[in-house]
């Protein structure tokens, strides 16, 4: 008994570690390009995909997509890009969050000392790179952190409870359950990915139940948008919703082919990290796709909502009080 409590709490303490050096990480690469992000959206957003590259790539650098969710939320609150531009963004998300799938599938008990040697190296240097020391930093702490989760969790691997449960996963339903809560409570589909490849490695899931679980995070990772847009305009609130309804579209129409998702991985790749990565892409990126695809349709949808109609109005009465 006195074991299993250490070990849980040691299992927390490590993803807690993961989940600082996610937000660290973030932390510093926003410091890094904050001042340059308008500039950036203005000359990107000219393009007609510009803000579904720029959805894609800034995720990917951040390693959340949370946070860029959260932050189109805010910049469309404050009339930075337009509702368009953010409904691209978004759809870029979806794609650039799964570069953390591919990062963490990589062999860590090397990058992550590296990266942090590295980073503190760079650090010391009395230049203006020096700044992009501490992102190095964290990105191997990202790394690092996850090597102790596997370590923290090899006692319970063969745990009758945690096999039970997570066996359970493989109802593609019930797996796709599993991923939303479990994002949900810990705000980070990044998180989930990365414990779901530790526990696909160790042999405690198949990729049966995995990849149920990384698409259903999913969803239960735009709840942060969702929640931040309660206190924000209508806009916000509806590009925060149409996220949400998205990535719950794109799982429902891919449900009937999580067989077929799972033969391409296997396929792919024998290495069963590399497998969720590849099932993760393939997901994501035919969800964006698809409604790239219907774009100019699905913006005339959303612009039917009462939210989107009740922006307008306030939008036009602004207009006339500046006059």
């Amino acid at each position: 008994m006195v074991e299993n409590f250490q070990t849980i709490i040691i299992i927390i303490a490590s993803i807690t570690l993961f989940v600082y050096g996610l937000q660290s990480f973030s932390k510093e690469i926003d410091q890094l390009g904050t001042e340059r992000l308008s500039k950036w959206i203005d000359k990107i957003t000219v393009f007609p995909l510009g803000g579904f590259l720029l959805g894609g790539i800034f995720t990917s650098i951040v390693q959340s997509s949370t946070l860029v969710s959260s932050l189109t939320v805010s910049l469309v609150n404050s009339g930075v890009i337009t509702f368009r531009d953010s409904i691209l963004i978004l759809l870029g998300t979806n794609v650039g969050t799964t570069s953390t799938a591919w990062i963490v599938s990589m062999e860590s008990s090397f990058l992550g000392p590296l990266f942090i040697v590295l980073g503190t190296l760079i650090s010391m240097i009395p230049t203006r790179i020096s700044v992009a020391g501490k992102s190095i930093f964290y990105f191997g702490f990202i790394f690092f952190s996850l090597s102790f989760i596997s370590q923290a969790m090899e006692p319970l691997k063969n745990d009758p409870l945690l096999v039970e449960i997570l066996s359970k996963a493989s109802n593609p339903i019930l797996g796709i359950v599993y991923g939303i809560i479990i994002t949900v409570i810990i705000q980070s589909s990044s998180v989930v990915v990365g414990l779901v490849i530790v526990l696909l490695s160790q042999g405690t899931i198949d990729i049966q139940s995995a990849i149920p679980i990384v698409i259903g995070a999913n969803i239960g990772t735009t709840s942060t948008a969702l929640l931040i847009s309660l206190k924000l305009s209508s806009m916000s609130k509806l590009v925060a919703l149409a996220a949400s309804t998205f990535n719950l579209i794109g799982v429902l129409i891919m449900l009937p082919f999580f067989g077929l998702l799972e033969q391409i991985a296997t396929s792919f790749s024998n290495e069963p990290s590399l497998q969720v990565a590849i099932a993760f892409t393939i997901s994501n990126t035919f969800t964006s796709f698809f409604f790239l695809l219907f774009l100019n349709p699905t913006i005339r949808i959303l612009m039917k909502h009462r939210w989107y109609k009740e922006q307008v109005k306030v939008d036009e009465s602004l207009k006339v009080e500046s006059v």
